[in-house]
């Protein structure tokens, strides 16, 4: 097998910006594909490590600099303006017969939506961290979500020419925050300087073979029995053969050194990627199937991202999309060394851009879900939202519809229309300015955000019942509807029954019992979408008492409307409670600091349940109000002087504390 330092090992393509075209088939079936994900920190070095990485691959001539906006896949306007990343990118290089498709992912938390949307279509992953910072937060939050999916992870320590630079410190801080299954293949010499050098791994020398066969021999039983019962000599090949099995299963983690701005141990990953992560050879013959995990527009068209990961899909293929939709693909264009390339097919294993799944959305699989795939979890929704005003009431309308495109794009935004206004839904303040970049700068519409705040739910405060009958003043429509609305138990949702008589329904209409019932459900969607105080109802049992129709009448729409006019003033009756999201957390930070970590969050009303402060690292957890989130994560990088990590997840509502709570 050539080297990738060797001249024959890397294909060179000089086609970098332009798309090349390629009218004919794509690869051949014994082609191997490695699908990796470069994600860190903010600031790690990520972006560039992928140019080095594309340079070292031969795809792109000169390595790109973050600074000047001339990287490969920073290819938005905002994003070389704020140098760093907003959306998943991908770039290919080929080494021997291997095609890598590199997918480099946003490393803000505010993009953490963006990152696990592109975790899924990943074989393995190269986590970068800075030699200088170490383990920082969003290090460890990636590191979860890659071992939650199952995706074999490389460690990557950039910057090791930069001073500062404490490549046994970073080591350290890995095995007690991240992973102690760690494989360090070589050291660095003179790091913190200019000259720092990433030396390999020498896996001839005796003394170094015995660290690795001892690292080794922790996870595999049979390696252990042989070096230690049998006393057989564990050679090189075998080591290598061990930790690729044991890296591809993610039982242990190589760890490699280098500096993306001079290249050092840039050629040494691109080595260890290929012969460690699993590289699959796809199935053409299987059935089509792929996911979708990027939505963008492009000359007012919606193109999909997709990964395929079975059979082939083609030009003209008329295929189904989650399972109850359909389109057809009317162009195909595959990620190739150099470029994309428009080809007829996209095949098992490819990164394709597709047009003409006009009804697509993240998450979609086109055609049939392959079973060996990790399932991602779902994807938080965004837990604030804020209004989107025009500065020039006039332009009002085109915001609207520059929104509708972006939450097109975006789904997890969550477009309401309001008079004079827009609300949308957001994961922090990042994200607002980028989108509000984004509008100034692709849409020409200048804007402001107001009254931005946690997103509350409503429940049933009491019971109220309420009735319109055939023939009451104001009533146009034939049908008599009787409900009562009533508090359910936290965290049940919506829950409808029907105790009217099975005679007094319309079941000419909805055929059965069950099929009115579950009509009445989709039905109930508008009026508890907006309760009395502005937010949706939830945690309600809303039960039917009473029901009634003349033949021929009625039609379910006079169904439908008349439940929403019953159902909105039971619901006053009832009254409701505001309640505000609660988050569970974990916060981590150095034994030492623990006195101002504490008292952090009883400044922002935590309520801590449990803390342990073993050896340097104290583990604090406990419930905090989700509005009061962003604000102890910021004052954390203060009270644990940049040691501290905080992970949150939603755990339930709460009655809110104060009279507000009411939505617009």
């Amino acid at each position: 097998m050539n080297r990738p330092n060797s001249p024959a090992s890397v294909r060179h393509d000089t086609t970098t910006a332009a798309t090349a075209t390629a009218a004919t088939a794509g690869p051949v079936a014994s082609a191997r594909r490695l699908n990796l994900g470069v994600v860190a920190h903010v600031d790690a070095g990520k972006t560039s490590l992928t140019e080095a990485l594309l340079h070292a691959g031969g795809a792109i001539e000169r390595v790109g600099r973050v600074d000047d906006g001339t990287t490969q896949t920073d290819t938005l306007s905002l994003e070389r303006q704020r140098g760093i990343t907003i959306r998943s990118a991908v770039a290919a290089f080929a080494i021997d017969d291997v095609t890598v498709n590199l997918v480099d992912t946003p490393g803000h938390p505010d993009f953490i939506a963006e990152v696990d949307r592109s975790l899924v279509v990943l074989d393995g992953a190269v986590l970068v961290l800075s030699a200088v910072e170490g383990v920082q937060a969003q290090t460890i939050v990636l590191y979860r979500a890659l071992r939650r999916l199952g995706i074999p992870v490389i460690f990557f320590v950039n910057k090791i020419d930069r001073t500062g630079a404490a490549p046994e410190r970073v080591l350290e801080g890995i095995r007690n925050r991240l992973s102690a299954a760690l494989v360090p293949l070589g050291h660095v010499c003179n790091p913190g300087t200019a000259a720092a050098e990433a030396a390999p791994c020498a896996w001839e020398d005796p003394v170094e073979s015995e660290r690795l066969t001892e690292l080794l021999a922790d996870h595999d039983e049979q390696l252990l029995e042989d070096w230690l019962v049998r006393d057989r000599p564990i050679g090189p090949r075998r080591l290598r053969a061990a930790l690729g099995v044991l890296t591809r299963a993610a039982g242990v983690h190589p760890v490699l050194f280098g500096s993306a701005r001079t290249g050092a141990g840039v050629r040494a990953l691109i080595e260890s990627v290929t012969e460690l992560l699993p590289v699959a050879v796809g199935d053409d013959d299987a059935p089509a199937a792929a996911q979708v995990f990027k939505v963008e527009r492009a000359g007012g068209q919606r193109v999909c991202t997709v990964r395929m990961r079975a059979g082939t899909l083609g030009v003209r293929d008329r295929v189904s999309l989650g399972g109850d939709r359909s389109a057809t693909v009317t162009a195909l264009e595959v990620f190739k060394p150099g470029g994309v390339m428009m080809c007829d097919r996209a095949t098992a294993g490819e990164i394709a851009r597709v047009r003409g799944l006009d009804s697509a959305r993240i998450g979609d699989w086109i055609g049939c879900r392959t079973s060996a795939t990790a399932a991602a979890a779902a994807l938080p929704a965004p837990g604030f939202e804020t209004r989107v005003v025009a500065h020039d009431p006039s332009r009002q309308g085109e915001l609207h519809r520059a929104l509708s495109e972006l939450a097109d794009v975006d789904p997890l935004i969550g477009l309401r229309p309001e008079r004079g206004a827009a609300r949308i839904r957001i994961y922090g303040e990042v994200q607002q300015e980028v989108l509000a970049d984004t509008l100034e700068v692709e849409y020409g519409i200048d804007v402001d955000f107001r009254d931005t705040g946690v997103v509350c739910i409503e429940r049933p405060s009491g019971t109220g019942s309420a009735a319109l009958r055939m023939g009451d003043p104001g009533h146009p429509y034939h049908y008599t509807l009787a409900v009562t609305v009533e508090p359910a138990a936290p965290g049940t949702g919506v829950e409808l029954v029907v105790a009217a008589d099975r005679s007094t329904l319309p079941l000419h209409v909805y055929g059965n019992v069950e099929g009115y019932r579950v009509a009445l459900l989709e039905y109930l969607h508008d009026p508890l979408a907006v309760g009395p105080h502005g937010w949706r109802v939830t945690d309600a049992r809303i039960t039917v008492t009473d029901s009634g129709y003349q033949p021929p009448a009625p039609q379910a729409a006079e169904v439908r409307r008349t439940t929403g006019l019953v159902v909105r003033q039971a619901l006053r009756r009832a009254g409701t409670t505001v309640c505000e999201p609660i988050d569970r957390f974990a916060l981590e930070a150095p034994t030492e600091d623990l006195s101002p970590v504490l008292a952090l969050l009883a400044r922002h009303g935590a309520v801590p349940d449990f803390h342990q402060a073993a050896g340097p690292l104290a583990v604090i957890t406990g419930t905090l109000r989700k509005a009061e989130v962003n604000a102890v994560r910021g004052g954390l990088h203060g009270a644990a002087r940049g040691e501290g990590v905080l992970d949150s997840t939603h755990d339930h509502y709460q009655p809110v504390r104060t009279t507000g709570g009411r939505r617009e």
